[in-house]
């Protein structure tokens, strides 16, 4: 007997199967990949701003007998907690006047000069998320306690000020570096 020895050329549908699946998986493991990686770069020039910020203010504070400049607060020492909107015109304000004060100072020229217009546009400072950045001159426990007072803190990823598990400190070292 005599057989047929020719073979079809090609893929059989379990082997088109299987590689479809692979790739999905390597797809999916890429994502996740630049999710963490892009999330970690919004996190890691959020506290470079705000150690640039640090930075500009002990020297504008050195500069004028350790005077702070004038600035709205984020929250009185009320304790009633304001509606979130409330906060971010009150966030909003309080950049601007602490960047007024910078500015003037001649402080902010040329620290800002590698950051997009998102970051920074002369009137505003915000983070990786769009979100003003805030000065506190004093402690507050609603928000954060530093032992020098005065700081600056970043809402975070979810752009609420209030929520302390992901907002960003100017005093606070990454967890790595601690």
């Amino acid at each position: 007997m005599r057989r047929n020895s020719r073979r079809r050329a090609g893929f059989t549908i379990v082997e088109m199967l299987t590689t479809v699946a692979v790739l999905i998986i390597v797809l999916g493991l890429m994502v996740s990949l630049a999710r963490h990686v892009r999330a970690a770069s919004a996190e890691q020039s959020t506290r470079d701003i705000l150690h640039q910020l640090d930075e500009a203010m002990a020297i504008y504070i050195q500069r004028n007998d350790g005077q702070l400049p004038d600035v709205p607060l984020l929250l009185s020492d009320n304790i009633n907690v304001p509606a979130e909107n409330e906060l971010k015109l009150a966030a909003l304000r309080n950049n601007q006047a602490f960047v007024r004060a910078l500015n003037n100072a001649g402080l902010l020229a040329g620290r800002f000069d590698d950051l997009s217009i998102a970051y920074f546009d002369e009137t505003q400072v915000r983070d990786a998320w769009g979100t003003p950045i805030v000065f506190m001159p004093h402690m507050h426990p609603a928000v954060g306690m530093n032992p020098r007072g005065w700081f600056f803190f970043s809402a975070g990823p979810d752009r609420q000020f209030l929520t302390r598990e992901d907002n960003l400190y100017s005093y606070e070292q990454p967890a790595e570096q601690q």
